[in-house]
């Protein structure tokens, strides 16, 4: 007959080593694809609402993407909320193309006008997975 405290050694020997065979499962499956993001240079008055693409690294594809904006050297970002206009990965899947609006202003009390803010975008890329669309 069984103790109770062999029953009990038992059971934890168990839990932990279907734990242990179900983290190297894992840890296999997020080593063989790895997404990285890439982000892009600062496109100086790219918050033009023009669009603009980043590509991922050859053989990749995007996974998702996204974009900031930040204001030129001595200026700040107008009040008006940002103008998204497309966010979304290209038509084959191998980038993100970002397209907003937004300005900045000079500090107040300069004389100035608005123009369009900088513009950066990131893109997450994968090797060997399928795209959000597809």
């Amino acid at each position: 007959m069984f103790s109770k405290s062999g029953i009990a050694m038992a059971a934890a020997a168990t839990a932990a080593l279907l734990a242990a065979t179900s983290g190297g499962a894992a840890a296999t499956t997020r080593a063989t694809v790895q997404p990285h993001t890439v982000t892009g240079d600062v496109i100086e008055g790219g918050a033009d609402g023009k669009p603009h693409l980043l590509l991922c690294p050859p053989e990749e594809n995007a996974f998702g993407g996204g974009f900031s904006v930040t204001p030129g050297a001595g200026r700040r970002l107008d009040r008006q909320p940002t103008d998204v206009l497309e966010d979304h990965p290209n038509d084959n899947g191998s980038g993100w193309i970002v397209a907003v609006r937004k300005y900045d202003c000079p500090p107040e009390g300069v004389e100035g006008r608005p123009r369009p803010a900088n513009l950066t975008i990131r893109v997450v890329c994968t090797e060997g997975e399928n795209t959000p669309s597809g």
